[in-house]
């Protein structure tokens, strides 16, 4: 107990460790899809587009269900365990399909590692959380902030480096490399299994009957099934996204019906709240869709003249700008508290979507800068991941502390898994909406097509943008006074349950 205390105790820094470890091989693998898909698959831009929309929606959609899973069945450690031998298998499988250029193969494997995310994803945050003690809290927002900057260093490294490590060692060296660094993950599970248990839940130090396991392999069996025929079938899987994401908001709509009265507002503030983060998460799905099929075909090779880049390393330039902006956007939020100025978190996406508004207006202006060899200067690149990573960062995780104040305990859990809901089924409409620039295989990009398909479609973007910053302003003020109207009849509530005992 007493290294539970500590600022960093032992297994925080193991797990710390570990998301730098995942960082660099699950990124490193996604950075290299688009073209692996393009170039040796032989798919075309809206079939790769939509298959990166669907594996960046995949995990977030079941990681509600790898959390129950881990809640009420088999412990965290377990999902974690498990979750990550997944992966390491499905990264190397991976590897073995690109060096047959193997389609259903390829498919699986991506699928596995999807699978993977969903059930491993909530566990680690759990695992860290329970390294610390009750009255260690600020030191675990300490760990919790390391761990996000190393998951963003991990995933620099990897976005950086992948790419042109594929001229050496092909599509398939890279993902056998990212299947290596998974397994030191495997490692480390093996060699402190007994302090990953301690710091994990009940489940985790008690024997699992051989009818949970049965039932968890038939229902990973299904799920990995679900994944895989998504992946396959994308024009139809893409509606079992949808149908995933709205049913479960409709199931919160269903249960504000049955809220008392002061839940009722206040639940309705979150509903709100949720419309607003599918739109603003719209925007962070456009980076691994429009924006970086944009890089691949435009995005020249250099940086300030100097430093060599691939046009697919153009990702990296998120995780670079969250890493190197972490400590400043928390330092003018402390400025601010200090000024008596807080803002609502309404507020805080109203300002997001204005970076984001910035973003995608320089993005529509680098289509006027197109040089004599047909490329603009991956400069532009740089500095539209800049506000879009501070959009990010003002935004951050905002929304699930929230949602858990405004609805009742019993669904806690559910409605904070809204907003994974959220951010798939935006990951989804993202990956759908940016097939309109999709090109045809081998299209010359001529000024014109530039003009019409690229320029249009961001400076549209940029317009949304704006309006949604003064929508969210707007609905600012509704969910403030839903949220007053919530309290005020929670106050009402508990002044009328006191009244018989007091008259007793």
């Amino acid at each position: 107990m007493q290294d539970a205390n500590a600022r960093f105790p032992f297994i925080a820094r193991v797990l710390i460790f570990r998301q730098f470890l995942w960082g660099a091989a699950f990124y490193g693998t996604y950075v290299l899809l688009t073209k692996f898909f393009l170039d040796e698959l032989n798919y075309s831009e809206a079939d790769t587009i939509m298959m990166m929309g669907a594996f960046g929606a995949v995990g977030p959609v079941f990681s509600a269900v790898g959390g129950f899973v881990a809640d009420r069945y088999l412990g965290s450690f377990r999902a974690v365990y498990i979750g990550y031998t997944v992966y390491t298998f499905g990264f190397f499988l991976l590897g073995f399909g690109a060096s047959n250029l193997n389609v259903p193969l390829s498919i699986f494997a991506i699928a596995l590692i999807g699978y993977a995310r969903g059930l491993s994803a909530t566990s680690p945050t759990v695992l860290l959380g329970n390294s610390y003690s009750a009255t260690n809290r600020e030191a675990f927002q300490q760990g919790l902030t390391i761990n996000y900057s190393l998951n963003n260093l991990g995933s620099f490294s990897s976005k950086y480096l992948f790419p042109f490590l594929v001229a050496y060692l092909a599509y398939q060296g890279n993902f056998y490399i990212a299947a290596g660094i998974m397994s030191i993950t495997l490692v480390l599970f093996v060699l402190f299994k007994q302090q990953f248990i301690a710091v994990g839940n009940d489940l985790d130090r008690q024997p699992v009957s051989s009818k949970v396991w049965m039932g968890f392999v038939v229902g990973s069996a299904v799920m990995l099934g679900l994944v895989y025929w998504v992946f396959s079938n994308l024009d139809a899987g893409k509606y079992l996204l949808y149908a995933l994401g709205v049913g479960a908001i409709g199931y919160f709509i269903y249960e504000i019906t049955k809220a008392t009265p002061s839940y009722k507002y206040k639940m309705c503030g979150v509903l709100i709240t949720i419309f607003i983060m599918i739109v603003f998460y719209f925007y962070y799905g456009q980076m691994l869709t429009s924006m970086n099929i944009y890089a691949i075909n435009l995005m020249g090779d250099q940086l300030f003249g100097l430093i060599p880049i691939r046009p697919e390393s153009n990702a990296a330039f998120n995780p670079l700008w969250c890493f190197v902006l972490g400590g400043p956007v928390i330092y003018v939020y402390g400025w601010l508290e200090k000024k008596g100025f807080s803002p609502s978190i309404p507020t805080k996406f109203a300002a997001a979507f204005v970076f984001s508004a910035i973003a995608f207006s320089l993005l529509g202006f680098s289509t006027q800068f197109v040089g004599v060899d047909g490329k603009i200067s991956a400069n532009w690149i740089l500095w539209v991941h800049f506000f879009q990573s501070l959009a990010e960062l003002i935004v951050g995780a905002l929304g699930a502390g929230f949602i858990f104040e405004m609805v009742p305990r019993y669904l806690s859990a559910f409605s904070i898994g809204l907003r994974s809901v959220a951010l798939s089924l935006s990951g989804i409409l993202a990956a759908v909406i940016s097939t309109r620039i999709a090109l045809p295989k081998d299209q010359v990009l001529t000024p014109e097509i530039i003009e019409n398909v690229y320029a249009s479609y961001f400076f549209n973007l940029a317009i949304l943008a704006v309006v949604m910053a003064f929508v969210t302003l707007a609905l600012s003020k509704v969910i403030a006074s839903l949220i007053h109207k919530g309290e005020a009849l929670e106050k009402e509530e508990l002044a009328n349950s006191d009244k018989p005992a007091a008259q007793h």
